[in-house]
């Protein structure tokens, strides 16, 4: 019930922000909300949790991260040029939710144990994706 009310919560965050132009912000926050339930449903090893929670996410990432000139419009002017780098990390988060969801759906007929670990990592290689774009986006030089 927590998760549903959290994302509840968030989403409308997302679409009253969404009326003022973007508020990078709280679609960061909504996105850092979203990527917690999927740790949880992990954590849980709920699939269909992990299968709701991700597609969530991966809409909302793509669509916060995914168009550069957007994303552009929501950064101070002297790093509007690192808009590329949020474009990066939409394909990076696309590509490892694929496999995520590939994982929970089975569709290479792996063991138990080997779909857990390669969605496991790629949900690592998600959040590497965030910190780095955050890293560079954030930096002073």
């Amino acid at each position: 019930m927590k998760k549903v009310l959290l994302t509840g919560v968030m989403s409308l965050a997302l679409s009253v922000s969404s009326l003022s132009a973007y508020d990078l912000k709280s679609n960061m926050l909504l996105l850092n909300a979203e990527l917690r339930e999927v740790q949880q449903s992990f954590i849980s090893s709920d699939k269909k949790g992990v299968k709701d929670s991700i597609q969530r996410f991966a809409k909302h990432a793509n669509d916060l991260l995914g168009n550069q000139k957007k994303f552009e419009q929501m950064l101070p002017k002297d790093k509007q040029n690192k808009s590329n780098e949020a474009v990066m990390s939409a394909q990076i988060i696309a590509h490892n939710v694929q496999i995520i969801l590939d994982a929970v759906e089975n569709k290479y007929n792996q063991s138990g144990k080997l779909r857990r670990e390669e969605s496991q990592r790629a949900y690592t290689y998600i959040e590497h994706a965030c910190f780095r774009c955050h890293n560079i986006v954030r930096d002073e030089n």
